[in-house]
């Protein structure tokens, strides 16, 4: 999806700074809009869209990270960014989401590769500000972030394994002989 300028009106500053923060830190790889035929909870959604990751991760054989808002408005429906360390098939994402949420509705899921500067991380962001906000972040967000040190934060063993995962995935991706 791009953004006119029109687009990046309607997306508050604030959202648009942390965007372009998160772009800045993170290989994004992917920009996602997500809705299903017939309106559901929230709970259920989100149940849907952690079957849909875990099913992009198989596919992939990699870890993804994401940034994800739920907007109630016209219905219920996500805006995402996922995060990985190779490039998403968005066609099977986008297949995969409708097989998974919305069967036999075409426009349920439209998966694109993430460009930076578009300011589409703005855009899953700009409710960052609303009292309601449903804008919700991965656990496993802060092992994708370029320069992130160890967290104060206590940690499993698994996700600390998991975290080694990404960081080494990482390190490939930008190694000159990949």
């Amino acid at each position: 999806m791009s953004f006119s300028r029109d687009g990046k009106a309607r997306i508050p500053e604030s959202a648009q700074t942390e965007g372009e923060f998160l772009e800045s830190i993170l290989p994004v790889q992917s920009f996602v809009h997500l809705t299903t035929r017939h309106s559901m909870s929230s709970d259920h959604l989100k149940s849907i869209f952690r079957a849909w990751i875990l099913g992009i991760q198989k596919h992939h054989g990699v870890t993804v990270g994401w940034v994800r808002s739920i907007e109630n408005f016209p219905m219920r429906h996500i805006h995402a960014a996922l995060v990985a360390t190779v490039p998403i098939d968005c066609n099977y994402a986008a297949a995969f989401w409708q097989t998974l949420a919305a069967p036999g509705y075409s426009d349920a899921a439209v998966v694109k590769p993430y460009r930076k500067g578009q300011c589409g991380m703005g855009y899953v962001l700009k409710q960052l500000n609303c009292p309601a906000n449903m804008i919700q972040f991965s656990e496993n967000i802060p092992a994708f972030a370029e320069g992130s040190g160890c967290s104060r934060f206590s940690t499993t063993p698994a996700q600390r394994r998991q975290h080694r995962r990404i960081r080494k995935k990482l390190i490939q991706m930008h190694s000159p002989l990949r």
